[in-house]
């Protein structure tokens, strides 16, 4: 009995050696990148990995990943210089984003642009991206900004009833007429409202989502007014503005929904509401793709877990509360109205801390990953840095398995025998660093 234990013992392959990845798929997939941010043709391999691809998605674990945030601006440089990329579609606000590149075109100042997004974006290692595309507008090749976010994200939005003072001189200029009905003059009201909640909460937008509440009730007549106010700016062909106040309007109702105590005791609270926030920026970047820039080549930046595919595909996890194979997905949405076009590619680490820091802050560890991972893969064979395609990773035994990557963030680890049909690519960078203020 012990010798045929044995038999099947020695037969059978152990846990090590079927969960390793094969040297030959690595030579064949991994790209390994130099750390080296000067050297000559550094990127070069992107312009047949990403061939003819007009859209790349250029996700993040976490929005305060200062590596990635380095790296990526290096990558943004090269698809611009390289392979002709024109425009930059940013997870922030729709309004921020209009306005900031209006006053960029003309200016040429990067000050409107930063201005416009999150803090993360103004860090150091994303410093560079400002100065380049200063630049590019200098050479008479400037990049069209825009954003996809049913949320503000700066000042633009928060401040002096910007927004409302914004709609106010649409309808003055091209509909003066409408200025006079009730519905109008409802609709501004509670626009100010809103903003007057933004200036109390300073420039916290979620709180301020959360301070305006709303009952059914009010949510419907609010829905009401929004339809109003977009079939009115339709009928004036300002189809770009109509997307956008249904995507802020309609993202106003979802988050009026969130309460602290509730997501505190009931983390599922917050599902429905990012599943609303993933359809609306869904709807707003094929708008943008299909009617505002329909020829050109276009970057999307934001965060991984908007840009996945097939999320159905990863086994049953939860990122901060929620089920993300359960989710809706951003990415879902539009792959089935560009499939042909996307190439979407993921940031992973192995260690490091990542956070924002300055002389009082400190990062957060990045926790270990253990061997089925790919970050632990990379990193036991001395990899620093790497472009790892997924093309092929259905025919490699170690995903065959269920390989895990923390896509993410740097906690939690997903699983999926199909890598290949959720992301294109993932960059690894072994040792993340935080972003620095």
């Amino acid at each position: 009995m012990f010798l045929f234990i044995a038999i099947l013992l020695l037969s059978k392959p152990s846990f090590s050696q079927s969960s390793s990845i094969s040297n030959e798929w690595i030579k064949k997939n991994v790209h390994t990148i130099n750390n080296d941010s000067l050297s000559v043709g550094k990127f070069d391999f992107l312009k047949e990995k990403i061939s003819d691809k007009r859209i790349v998605f250029l996700g993040e674990a976490t929005h305060y990943d200062g590596a990635t945030f380095a790296a990526r601006s290096e990558m943004v440089e090269f698809l611009i210089k390289e392979m002709g990329f024109e425009v930059i579609l940013f997870e922030a606000g729709m309004f921020d984003l209009m306005q900031a590149n209006k006053e960029f075109q003309e200016s040429g100042q990067s000050q409107k642009i930063k201005s416009s997004l999150w803090d993360f974006w103004r860090t150091q290692q994303w410093e560079h991206f400002y100065s380049s595309i200063e630049k590019h507008k200098q050479d008479g090749k400037p990049i069209q900004m825009a954003g996809f976010d049913c949320k503000f994200s700066s000042s633009y939005g928060f401040r002096n009833y910007n927004y409302s003072k914004f709609i106010e001189g649409i309808f003055k200029d091209k509909y003066s007429e409408a200025t006079n009905t009730d519905e109008y003059k409802a609709y501004i009201s509670i626009w100010k409202d809103i903003e007057k909640g933004y200036q109390q909460n300073g420039m916290k937008g979620g709180l301020a989502k959360i301070r305006y509440k709303m009952s059914d009730k009010e949510k419907i007549k609010f829905r009401q007014l929004s339809l109003w106010v977009v079939s009115k700016l339709n009928n004036i062909g300002e189809y770009t503005i109509a997307q956008m106040v249904k995507s802020n309007d309609e993202g106003i109702i979802a988050y009026s929904d969130l309460r602290l105590l509730k997501l505190i005791f009931n983390k599922k609270s917050i599902i429905p509401i990012n599943n609303c926030r993933d359809e609306l920026m869904a709807e707003n970047i094929i708008h943008l793709l299909k009617n505002v820039y329909p020829d050109k080549k276009v970057i999307v930046i934001g965060a991984t877990y908007h840009f996945m595919r097939n999320n159905n595909l990863i086994e049953p996890i939860k990122i901060e509360g929620i089920p993300i194979q359960e989710s809706v997905i951003m990415g879902n949405l539009i792959y089935n109205s560009f499939s042909n076009d996307i190439y979407t590619i993921g940031f992973t680490t192995f260690e490091g801390m990542y956070g924002v820091v300055d002389q009082s802050k400190k990062g957060t560890p990045v926790r270990s990953p253990n061997e089925n991972s790919l970050e632990f893969q990379l990193a036991s064979r001395g990899i620093e840095n790497a472009f790892v395609t997924l093309e092929k990773s259905g025919n490699e035994l170690f995903f065959d398995q269920g390989a895990i990557l923390r896509l993410f963030d740097h906690q939690s680890a997903a699983s999926s025998k199909q890598w290949n049909k959720i992301l294109d690519a993932v960059f690894f960078i072994k040792t993340m660093k935080p972003a620095e203020k």
